[in-house]
């Protein structure tokens, strides 16, 4: 068996001072170090914005808010997947330093009025600016910090023309996912702000991109385009059903839709027609049916042929009036029916003959007339031309100019002026009429005195039924 320590009163008197000392002095210290703390730092619990800043100086709390805001990682991602990533700091995002110490001191001396000796935790929100360098975000956000993923371009909405349809189609835009670096530092800009306004001091801050940030097509599919494809095709269609049938009396000549088709150009939106082709075409017509300005070839009533040279009767198509009135049908899409246009006209015609049997034929050398109606002899005289001496009669082709009755024929550099009844001319002051002063007509009496000045003169029941036939524009043929 041990022995039993016995303390005596006295020493145990001793050991609870110093007890009691030691308790006192602990109380104190903590005292002391809860008064330093309380009115040196923002004091014990408490966090701002979720931070805790606890037994931090007003510049100690700034400088751990200031790096925790632009140590905040922000992250891209795009299609579902990380394509970048950097933190606020890189992208030029701090925080006013001022704004900052001017906030945690105001803090601090609102909290030294109510200082607790056991505070419970308070987090506060306090005011804030945000400084950015647009220079330093811009220089972050390259096109070329977002890897290297194949990118495509956008492309605009268009109309075009379907070969393969036969029409114009609308096609829609496409967008791309080019990324338009304005764009993107606008939509960071706007995301971050909303970000930063409502969460200071948060984690990681995720920004997906779409095509918000990419390269717009700048033509986009509108109802303007299409009413243009709607109005192409119907300009199309037209085009396609338009006929013209040329008629030269009782003949046709078609331009069926087919060769009409066949001269449509189409160069991106513009419809025209290839007036080469046209052209080429009105030509041909023209070759073919114009029978003015060209050596005439002839049958005589004596069943001869003469080639007549001076040849000014007939039709002739006016090119340009042509033209222009062949792509006014065109674009009409209407089937037409019409004469060309012509320049020169005759009287009638039934395809390339535009006597179709109604004319004056005189034969100088047989000094003889007939006059045909509809393809029927209307009748036939003898005459006198114009005298060799004189002035002799103008071979060719010509219209009557006009008809008169009566009329005075007048000359002063031949010196004469006599009345006639009947007065048909057809060129160069020369025509036919009445002569009461020939008491004959034929033979040889034109090389003589009787000899006119160039006009063929008529008995005067004959220049009559000529008179009574015919009227201006009707043709005569002289050889």
């Amino acid at each position: 068996m041990g022995k039993k320590m016995n303390i005596s009163r006295k020493t145990q008197k001793i050991i609870l001072v110093i007890l009691v000392a030691a308790v006192l002095i602990l109380g104190i210290g903590l005292f002391v170090y809860i008064h330093t703390v309380d009115t040196r730092t923002l004091g014990r619990e408490i966090s701002i914005y979720g931070l805790d800043v606890s037994r931090l100086t007003v510049e100690e709390a700034g400088q751990k808010i200031t790096d925790a805001f632009e140590n905040r990682s922000v992250i891209f991602r795009e299609d579902g997947e990380q394509v970048y990533e950097t933190d606020l700091k890189e992208l030029g995002y701090t925080l006013d330093q001022e704004v900052l110490k001017n906030q945690l001191t105001a803090l601090k001396e609102e909290r030294d009025q109510n200082r607790k000796l056991l505070p419970s935790h308070k987090d506060y929100r306090i005011e804030y600016q945000v400084q950015k360098n647009e220079e330093q975000e811009k220089n972050a956000l390259t096109s070329g910090h977002f890897g290297d993923k194949e990118r495509t371009k956008s492309e605009d909405a268009s109309i075009r023309y379907s070969k393969k349809k036969k029409k114009f189609v609308l096609v829609k835009q496409v967008q791309g996912n080019e990324i338009n670096e304005a764009s993107l530092q606008s939509y960071v800009n706007n995301s971050l702000e909303a970000e930063l306004n409502t969460n200071l001091l948060g984690g990681e801050i995720e920004i997906n991109l779409g095509t918000e940030v990419y390269e717009q097509p700048e033509v986009k599919a509108s109802k303007d385009m299409k009413r243009q494809v709607k109005s192409l095709n119907s300009q199309l269609a037209a085009y396609r059903s338009s006929t013209v049938t040329y008629t030269f009396g009782a003949e046709t000549v078609v331009l069926d839709s087919a060769t009409v088709d066949s001269w449509i150009i189409i160069d991106g939106t513009e419809i025209s027609i290839d007036q080469e082709a046209a052209g080429a075409y009105i030509s041909d017509l023209a070759n073919k049916y114009n029978t003015i300005y060209i050596p005439r070839t002839f049958y005589t009533s004596s069943g001869t042929e003469v080639t007549i040279q001076d040849n000014e009767y007939g039709y002739r198509i006016d090119y340009d009036g042509e033209m222009s009135q062949l792509l006014a049908d065109l674009q009409s899409g209407e089937a037409v029916t019409r004469e060309p246009v012509y320049s020169n006209s005759g009287m009638q015609r039934n395809g390339v003959d535009d006597l179709a049997g109604s004319y004056i034929e005189v034969s100088l050398d047989a000094q003889h007339l007939w006059l045909y109606k509809d393809g029927a002899l209307v009748t036939e005289t003898d005459i006198v031309s114009g005298s060799p001496s004189k002035e002799e009669t103008y071979r060719g082709a010509w219209p009557i100019a006009y008809k008169a009755s009566p009329f005075t024929l007048s000359s002063e550099e031949n010196g004469y002026e006599v009345d006639v009844k009947y007065w048909m001319p057809f060129v160069y002051g020369q025509g036919l009429h009445d002569a009461s002063w020939q008491s004959a007509f034929g033979g040889d009496l034109y090389r003589t005195g009787s000899g006119s000045h160039g006009c063929i003169n008529l008995p005067e029941d004959q220049a009559a039924i000529i008179y009574n036939t015919i009227d201006g524009g009707y043709p005569i043929i002289i050889y």
